[in-house]
């Protein structure tokens, strides 16, 4: 399941997370990684 930039960006807003574009782009393929391992 990948993220899209959208859904990256509401994710850190609601954990207050004050990203740069480097980080959320590293974030949002950090993240689909684990939940697809999740999946």
């Amino acid at each position: 399941m990948a993220l899209t930039r959208q859904e990256v960006d509401h994710i850190a807003e609601l954990a207050k997370l004050a990203l740069t574009e480097v980080e959320k782009e590293r974030f949002r393929e950090q993240l689909s990684a684990v939940l697809e391992y999740a999946a």
